[in-house]
């Protein structure tokens, strides 16, 4: 399968577009639909992120890069924002939990922050044949 590069603008109207395109990328490779929509899910929770957190909807070029193998499908998101934690106390108590979500979602989950912006790589094992 062919690796799925989507660029958009840092804007929550772009994450239909962004999770449509990836939806089908997904099913094209996955029999499960509940896989596929634990994905779509990580991903979109990622991308969402990088829009709210690392740009403040200021339509930003985000990347999403989606490949697989013959074990894996890894998602990558960057994003050139510049990603800060709230401090401890501070914001909604209700929010916050995305990357505890995506951390449920994958087999596993990095986030970088470097001078270039914030990655975040999404991986997970493809089902035994």
């Amino acid at each position: 399968m062919p690796a799925l590069t989507i660029r958009f603008p840092a804007a929550p109207r772009e994450l239909a577009a962004v999770r449509k395109q990836l939806g089908q990328w997904l099913t094209a490779l996955l029999p499960d639909p509940g896989h596929v929509y634990d994905l779509l899910l990580a991903a979109g929770e990622a991308c969402t992120n990088a829009i709210e957190h690392g740009h403040d909807s200021d339509r930003s070029p985000i990347r999403l890069e989606a490949t697989a193998d013959a074990t894996t499908i890894r998602i990558t998101i960057h994003d050139n924002g510049t990603w800060i934690p709230p401090a401890p106390g501070t914001g909604d108590p209700l929010r916050g939990r995305g990357l505890e979500l995506i951390a449920a979602l994958v087999d596993e989950a990095r986030v970088s922050v470097d001078g270039s912006g914030t990655t975040v790589e999404l991986v997970t094992l493809l089902p035994a044949a």
